[in-house]
């Protein structure tokens, strides 16, 4: 009778909440509450009813955002109403909920308050006493798995009470252990007897494992230019192994994880009705082999910029992957000279030179084993990061990558570089920094060594898009090394961690939350002093690619590229202060536009931004941020964020998101320090600072002001 019973209440699972179409909807529910339950919690409960209540559809639309508590707007709000006929089905849920586990006794009721187009729902529940387990046995196990561990993996025991839904994981669990373990064909059936006149049940698991089973074949269909050996290398499964679904199943894995294939189904069955030896199939779609790809595109920090890719997924006929690729930037920039539409790369003719970027790439995807793949790279290029330094760099890189889960990798590389700074772009950065500011200290610094990390990174990635991902999250924290025992020139230690989250809150409406932090210390054991002694004190210099910067497209973006954090500024003393008698009588007296602001980063980094993204179509979304961010000298300068809202445009190319991001700068004048530029190019930093202002500066007017905060952006890819 109790099966009979279970079979009929079954029809009455929850059903989706379009469902509540079906019964008459008259008001919103403003409160969804239960009372009399003690086995289980109000949220069990909740997820086991159809009814619910209007809530908020993210915590984050609570605090910082309070949508919620003090609007009526839709897009904050997950609204529900009440159905009759659902709230009716739902008195079923609930008994059914309970006799599942155990409470066969159990009473529901309802009670509904109606107010003003609102209701107030209140389930009464009067558990009763469950039936608990007088005997749980186990039978059938042959030799398949041991008793002991059989009751392991069965969650339940005598005096429990009798939970179908906890004895069907233990029946799960059973299944899985056996499948993994030889028997592919195991199955577990229940059995279970309630007397009328005992309070207790009888319970039996009676487990039919099957032959075990081992592999007889392995054999590859739509192998054409992968070999079926390397197919078989990946599956990772060979001939006379002992049947393991988990092993197979990491094999189909392993082969989707080869660029070299587009799809992988793998299929088991008898070899004969009588023998205990399985046959293996994996059929395989092949993807093309060789691919060219050539682009480009433009922003206002690179300027015009194109690449070109060549990808080899099969060389030498054992799935390796070798990628060619040459890319080129600031195509161009010259020509605009620092202004529209490039108005990131820079006023400096240092920094509008052409940039580019040599690589070839190798990857062997299997080493040691299919979760593990091998990368070796060699590199040569030329790098401006504008307004702070240009960088010449050649060297290579290897590394090792684990997949610890799906989704999930962990790395272990090593990348010696040897490494030079165009001297006349860096010569402020490190004057500011670490004191060189004489020619010959700036020759000395900016020549020629070997930056040689190694580097920790873990990855986890569950957004279902690799662009504009509408749910999920993804997450990277990284660790960097670099000591004289590393080779490396530069010592210092590094953490960098890097996440964000997805939701969608209604419709096309997706809320998104990124967060990155930052820390790097120099360590010691690698302090640059001129040879002679010119230098009075060792030094210890931060690599500037290892400092961290802020503010731009993918930062705060009230702010100008890398402007975010601390900065310094740059005064030509031989064009605004030939006629005064002393430095200290001029420059206070210079106005905004005398002096170039430069960012000379910082060694501790927090920033955070909020986005809401409306889909207003297949090609265009329309998007509001907060930016939040602060970027310090080190950990004990750190003072409040800033925060930089704004308004943004996307339209999805077939090259990726095009963006345009307007950001407001919420930020007030400052006291910063001058470096003042003479001839030869020597460098003096002044010994007082100097207030800078270059939106109020004048007093300008309401309009006037709000437009010298904008910062536009224009690039390719979200933000985050």
């Amino acid at each position: 009778m109790a099966t009979l019973v279970a079979l009929v209440l079954s029809g009455l699972a929850r059903p989706p909440a379009a469902a509540g179409q079906a019964g008459s909807v008259d008001r919103e529910v403003v409160n969804l509450q239960f009372e009399g339950n003690a086995a289980y919690s109000d949220d069990q409960l909740a997820s086991a009813v159809a009814t619910g209540e209007t809530s908020c559809t993210s915590a984050l639309f609570v605090v910082p955002f309070p949508f919620c508590p003090f609007t009526n707007w839709g897009f904050a709000h997950d609204r529900a109403f009440l159905d009759t006929r659902q709230l009716a089905a739902d008195l079923l849920r609930l008994r059914l909920f309970y006799r599942r586990r155990g409470y066969r006794a159990v009473r529901v009721d309802t009670a509904v308050e109606r107010l003003n187009g609102r209701a107030r729902v209140t389930f009464r529940v009067e558990e009763g006493e469950p039936t608990r387990i007088d005997t749980l046995r186990i039978a059938g196990l042959d030799g398949a798995i041991s008793g002991e561990r059989a009751r392991e993996l069965v969650p339940l025991s005598a005096g429990d009470p009798l939970d179908l839904t906890r004895l069907q994981t233990g029946e799960n669990e059973i299944t899985t252990y056996l499948r993994n373990n030889g028997y592919p064909e195991a199955v577990v059936l229940r059995e279970y007897f309630i007397p009328s006149d005992e309070p207790g049940g009888r319970v039996t698991l009676t487990v039919e494992p099957g032959p075990r089973t081992w592999i007889g074949a392995v054999e590859v269909t739509g192998a054409q230019s992968l070999s079926p050996e390397v197919v078989r290398r990946f599956l990772d499964v060979n001939e006379g192994d002992l049947y393991r679904q988990e092993r197979i199943l990491e094999g189909q894995r392993n082969l989707y994880g080869l660029e070299a294939i587009q799809y992988a189904n793998i299929q088991t069955s008898p070899m004969t009705e009588t023998d205990s030896l399985y046959r293996l199939t994996a059929e395989i779609t092949e993807s093309s082999m060789r691919r060219v790809r050539v682009g480009g595109g433009f922003t206002t920090t690179d300027c015009i910029q194109t690449e070109g890719r060549f990808v080899h997924r099969n060389l030498f006929g054992g799935a390796r992957r070798l990628e060619a690729t040459a890319s080129a930037s600031n195509i161009l920039a010259r020509e605009f000279q620092g202004g529209l539409p490039c108005p990131g790369v820079s006023e400096d003719p240092t920094y509008q030179e052409l940039n580019y970027q040599f690589q070839l790439n190798l990857r062997q995807p299997y080493f040691l084993s299919g979760r593990n793949r091998l990368d070796a790279s060699l590199f040569l290029g030329r790098e401006s990061v504008p307004d702070i330094y240009v960088r010449n760099t050649g060297g290579g890189e290897l590394s090792v990558t684990r997949r610890l889960r799906p989704g999930m990798n962990l790395s272990l590389a090593a990348r010696p570089e040897l490494t030079s700074f165009g001297r006349a772009s860096a010569d402020v950065f490190f004057c500011v920094n670490f004191g060189f500011c004489t020619p010959g200290d700036i020759d000395f610094i900016t020549r020629s060594r070997w930056l040689s990390p190694l580097r920790v990174d873990w990855q986890y990635d569950r957004t279902n898009a690799p662009f504009s991902p509408t749910s999920g999250f993804y997450a990277d924290a990284e660790v960097e090394v670099a000591d004289q025992v590393t080779g490396s020139e530069y010592p210092y230690m590094r953490f960098v961690v890097d996440a964000a989250d997805f939701s969608t809150v209604a419709g096309d409406l997706v809320f998104a939350v990124h967060l990155r932090s930052g820390l790097v210390e120099p360590t010691g054991g690698g302090a640059f002093q001129r040879s002679g002694g010119v230098l009075e004190d060792e030094v210890e210099v931060v690599h500037p690619r290892k400092r961290f910067f802020a503010g731009g497209p993918n930062s705060v973006r009230g702010f100008d590229q890398f402007l975010l954090g601390p900065t310094v500024l740059l005064l030509n003393a031989n064009e605004y202060c030939t006629g005064a008698t002393t430095l200290e009588e001029c420059v206070p007296t210079l106005a905004p536009s005398a002096f170039e602001e430069r960012p000379v980063g910082g060694n501790a980094l927090i920033e955070s931004s909020f986005e809401l993204r409306w889909r207003t179509s297949e090609d265009w979304e329309v998007v509001g941020f907060l930016d939040v961010g602060e970027l310090a000298a080190d950990l004990g300068t750190i003072e409040p964020p800033v925060a930089s809202p704004g308004v943004g445009v996307r339209f999805f190319s077939p090259v990726g998101p095009l963006r345009l991001d307007i950001g407001y700068d919420t930020s007030g004048a400052e006291e910063l320090p001058v470096v003042a530029e003479f001839a030869q190019s020597e460098l003096l930093e002044l010994g007082f600072p100097v207030r800078y202002d270059p939106i109020g500066f004048d007093d300008p007017g309401p309009l006037t002001e709000f437009a010298r905060r904008l910062q536009v952006h224009l690039s390719i890819g979200e933000a985050f």
